[in-house]
């Protein structure tokens, strides 16, 4: 088994398999036998067939810093990907930097502002 298992994300669709038949099997899973190695790929399995997804959830890490003036900036850590919020150094409006490690990490973020897309997600630096 691998040591993730991932369903892409996708619309919910309607099921005759319910949450409540699903969350009974869950349970009947992990009480009735040692759940093994292949008890998150049965989960993935039940609850696919709900219709909902079971996706990788990504750690994201708040933290606070000074800069060498004593201004504050907020950092948000995610996997490979760090945004950084401080005041403008020219100004009193905000200044937020977004720092990808790599290319994957870069081509899977989408930034939006005022539910507008600044940066779509995209295949290799190939605009949409």
């Amino acid at each position: 088994m691998p040591d993730r298992t991932v369903t892409a994300l996708r619309p919910r669709t309607p099921s005759g398999y319910t949450d409540t038949a699903a969350l009974n099997d869950i349970h009947a899973l992990l009480t009735t036998q040692e759940p093994g190695d292949g008890a998150l790929a049965d989960i993935a399995q039940i609850l696919t067939r709900t219709g909902r997804p079971m996706i990788a959830v990504r750690d994201i890490e708040i933290t606070t810093i000074e800069t060498a003036l004593g201004w504050p900036v907020a950092c948000a850590q995610a996997d490979d990907t760090s945004v950084f919020i401080r005041q403008a150094p020219t100004g009193a409006g905000l200044l937020i930097e977004i720092c990808t490690k790599t290319a994957a990490e870069h081509d899977a973020l989408t930034i939006t502002l005022d539910g507008h897309t600044l940066h779509p997600t995209h295949p290799a630096g190939i605009p949409a």
